[in-house]
């Protein structure tokens, strides 16, 4: 015995219409969240440089904000210039590399200070740049 549906027949957009919003949404989520990536959640602006850093894939990040306040960011998270050296030493089971990111209206004294941080406990330190505009 064959059991017959009394049912209308559903159109197949029925089924389209959620698939094609999913689509839009992962869309919108990538289109979007690529501009979101920083590490620090910092806009610096690197100074240019035609050289090339290799030999850092897995360095610790500082970065030396613009203004006059004595925080900086390890690896993300806000330190005061006088912690670093403790956040370095706490760090010393991995890389003892470092890669500065300081913005071109940092005060040259404090990159100074930090790069001797670093140097003092041991750390290869490199500076972040980017490539000049053409």
């Amino acid at each position: 015995m064959k059991l017959e549906s009394n049912l209308p027949r559903q159109s197949p957009w029925l089924f389209a219409a959620p698939f094609m919003t999913a689509i839009m949404l992962l869309m919108i989520c990538f289109l979007f969240s690529r501009g979101f990536v920083d590490k620090s959640g910092l806009n610096i602006d690197l100074p240019e440089s035609t050289s090339r850093l290799t030999g850092f894939d897995r360095a610790h990040i500082i970065t030396i904000p613009a203004g006059a306040g004595s925080t900086i960011y390890f690896d993300g998270s806000p330190v005061e210039i006088t912690g670093l050296a403790d956040m370095l030493k706490k760090q010393r089971d991995g890389e003892r590399r470092a890669i500065i990111h300081h913005d071109r209206m940092a005060p040259g004294g404090r990159l100074l200070e930090v790069t001797n941080i670093a140097h003092e406990q041991g750390y290869a330190v490199a500076l972040a740049t980017v490539s000049p505009q053409q």
